[in-house]
């Protein structure tokens, strides 16, 4: 139902339109009519309408004046002006303003009701236009912390784009953080997952404690946080102290600021223990950095986290070696193997055997010149760096599976976690022995699971395409991060979930056009289209020929 107003200071040209726009005639208008700008003015005031048809040269506040209030505070109200006078001006006024039509109050009824269909398609076009745009507004909101954690991700690995019009992006994702100020970057890790806890389980958990830091920072920092990796939370602080003050700060002052971070995170930590039963490690960074540094420091905690197997501790990263020359060319050499850590998971996560034993080795015939030259700390960084890796898979075994896992290699575990020291050949040893069992036990287990996945994902595709098929909805659905559902697809599918719920939507189209009983309407709701207009647009890009064309085409060749 779309609504009329007429407006016009003599009578019976309102009292003619009304009649001829009556509800026996239009069925799908409910027509109103105005004798003088400022009754149309107080009418629309209190019931909003579609169309304005209305007279340009009225006393009082004129038909143009009319318009431009119109514009102002029902910009999706269309205006026609209808009037006596053919004269160019006006009519030239009336569109540079927006109005949709100019009409002669001389032309024929029929001219006049063409008109106000023409325009009630652009308002019904509006419509649809504010419905998919609104409806973008709440899928972007929905999706707010991931573009949020995503956008921060790329500025830990240092994406240069990321960079650009770095306030702009943080005010767009309403980030509490300014471009101006620097951060101070706190990393923190779940030690160890209590027995039982679910994967919504562990997601609460880590919810729980963001909420416990919020408490203990939100008085007196600025600050954001996210997951990350399944069992990390990254802070990112800013004090909330004005720009050009803490440019004036003394070295000592910047000092006190890191030290209560520390001692924030000591009180979050003990928090977390006492609350949630969940033993929490953090590494704080102990002096404030650029935004451009972010991804150096990042790597740097990481590094000092992946360094121990102990539980509950606490570390503040200084930066004072970054002046050292010496230490600057090890940290280039950090870098360096850290990457390799990443490149050997990745291996894992494709099933990359070769590429997997070329990284493994080399990382090896590292810790064994590490070994040669004294250095017990770079071996431990060595093993505990692949270590962590290694558990993150075996921790996709079952009950059943863990228990058979070999007995020295448990032996061995359970001292590297209590912090036993132990030869490098020992632990050599051991990370060939669970790298090994892994690839003999686990990956097989996780590429089980992985097939299982897809297999949900399709069947719950299969079964509501008609509903909700949103990234977000069907994670829930079938309890996986979206992300991780995304990329496991792509990369066991061959082709993105997009391209798969596109492909099913036309296949159950063209079966359904085949019935003659369905109609066109009950198809494009059938596959989850609520706008026949967005189905039509759907299928013609696909099939080169809208709904009823491809209809007609399979009748005309039944025999």
């Amino acid at each position: 139902m779309y609504r009329l107003l007429i407006v016009d200071n003599e009578e019976y040209v309102v009292d003619g339109l009304v009649d001829l726009f009556g509800p026996d005639k239009h069925p799908d208008l409910e027509t109103a009519g105005a004798y003088s700008a400022a009754e149309a003015l107080n009418f629309l005031m209190t019931t909003p309408a579609d169309i304005v048809l209305t007279d340009i040269r009225m006393p009082g506040m004129n038909g143009l004046e009319l318009q431009k209030i119109i514009e102002a505070r029902w910009p999706y109200c269309k205006v026609l002006f209808l009037s006596g006078y053919d004269d160019f001006n006006y009519a030239q006024e009336a569109l540079r303003h927006g109005a949709v039509n100019y009409i002669l109050k001389t032309e024929d009824d029929e001219v006049i009701e063409q008109a106000v269909y023409a325009a009630i398609e652009l308002a019904k076009q509006d419509k649809e236009s504010q419905k998919v745009l609104e409806h973008a507004r709440q899928q972007v909101k929905q999706a707010l912390g991931a573009l949020q954690r995503e956008f921060l991700e790329s500025l830990i690995v240092g994406n240069k784009q990321a960079y650009l019009s770095l306030d702009k992006q943080l005010a767009e994702l309403q980030l509490p953080l300014h471009s101006d100020k620097q951060l101070f970057v706190v990393i923190g890790k779940v030690d160890e997952w209590r027995p039982g806890d679910s994967h919504y389980d562990r997601s609460l958990l880590l919810f729980a404690v963001q909420n416990i830091a919020d408490e203990y920072l939100s008085l007196s920092m600025s600050h954001y946080s996210f997951i990350h990796d399944r069992s990390k939370i990254i802070w990112l602080i800013q004090s909330k102290a004005e720009p050009w003050m803490e440019n004036i700060q003394a070295a000592s002052t910047m000092a006190l600021t890191s030290r209560f971070v520390y001692g924030t995170f000591e009180c979050i930590q003990s928090s977390c223990s006492d609350l949630l039963k969940l033993s929490m490690s953090f590494a704080v960074c102990g002096q404030p950095m650029a935004w451009n540094q972010l991804g150096s420091y990042m790597e740097q905690l990481q590094l000092r986290m992946r360094a121990s197997f102990k539980k509950a501790q606490l570390y503040i990263e200084d930066g004072s070696d970054r002046q050292d020359s010496s230490m600057q060319q090890k940290y280039a050499v950090q870098q360096q193997i850290f990457k390799q850590y990443e490149h050997l998971s990745y291996a894992m996560e494709h099933r990359n055997n070769e590429e997997f034993d070329r990284i493994f080795e080399l990382l090896l015939q590292t810790g064994d010149h590490s070994a040669e030259a004294g250095q017990a700390v770079g071996c431990l960084q060595i093993t505990s760096s692949l270590y962590a890796i290694f558990m993150s898979y075996a921790s996709k075994l079952n009950t059943t599976e863990a228990e058979n896992m070999p007995q020295h290699l448990t032996i061995m575990m359970k001292q590297m976690e209590q912090g036993e020291l132990i030869s490098w050949q020992s632990q050599r040893s051991m990370l060939i022995s669970f790298a090994d069992y892994l690839w003999q036990q686990v990956l097989p287990a996780g590429e089980h699971e992985e097939n299982q996945v897809v297999q949900n994902i399709n069947a719950y595709l299969a079964s509501n395409l008609d509903g909700d098929l949103s990234l977000k909805t069907m994670a829930f659905a079938i309890g996986h991060n979206p992300s991780y559902l995304s990329r496991l697809y792509k990369q066991k599918a061959g082709k993105t979930l997009s391209e798969t719920i596109n492909e099913l939507k036309l296949e159950k189209a063209k079966d359904l056009l085949a019935g003659s009983q369905y109609r066109i309407s009950d198809v494009s709701k059938a596959i989850g289209f609520y706008s026949e207009h967005y189905f039509y647009r759907f299928f013609k890009k696909a099939m080169n020929m809208t709904p009823q064309e491809y209809r007609d085409k399979l009748v005309a060749e039944q025999p």
